[in-house]
């Protein structure tokens, strides 16, 4: 099973990480942990679980991360659940700066100047 957190909800976990981190309130991460998942996956995870329990599972993982680096918390999670056989993929604007340089690399001469002319079309249409 595999699944996906975007940049946006990526960004208000790191938020929230840094306000548990301040007000030392581990229950709470545990709570914005859970909401990004949806019931099925919920559901899933806890069908893999040995114990059942994917809010204990939480605890553990909160419990491990010991309020470290926002990041380091992530990793704890995508860790853990790769051992019960889900993939977490979290997109990040590091990700996307790669997938650019990889399309740079894939040979895109003589496209300047179909871009130069579309961009000059684009001039003329709106005079």
């Amino acid at each position: 099973m595999r699944i996906f957190f975007d940049k946006r909800s990526v960004r208000d976990l790191r938020v929230a990480i840094e306000d548990a981190k301040t007000e030392k309130d581990g229950a709470s991460i545990r709570d914005d942990i859970v909401d990004m998942f949806s019931d099925e996956q919920v559901e899933e995870i806890e069908r893999r679980l040995d114990t059942d329990d994917f809010l204990d599972f939480l605890d553990q993982v909160i419990e491990e991360w010991a309020e470290e680096e926002t990041d380091n918390l992530l990793d704890i999670l995508i860790e853990r659940l790769g051992e019960i056989g889900i993939e977490l993929a979290i997109e990040t604007e590091e990700v996307e700066e790669e997938e650019e340089g990889i399309d740079d690399d894939l040979g895109d001469e003589g496209f300047e100047e179909e871009e130069e002319e579309e961009e000059e079309e684009e001039e003329e249409e709106t005079y």
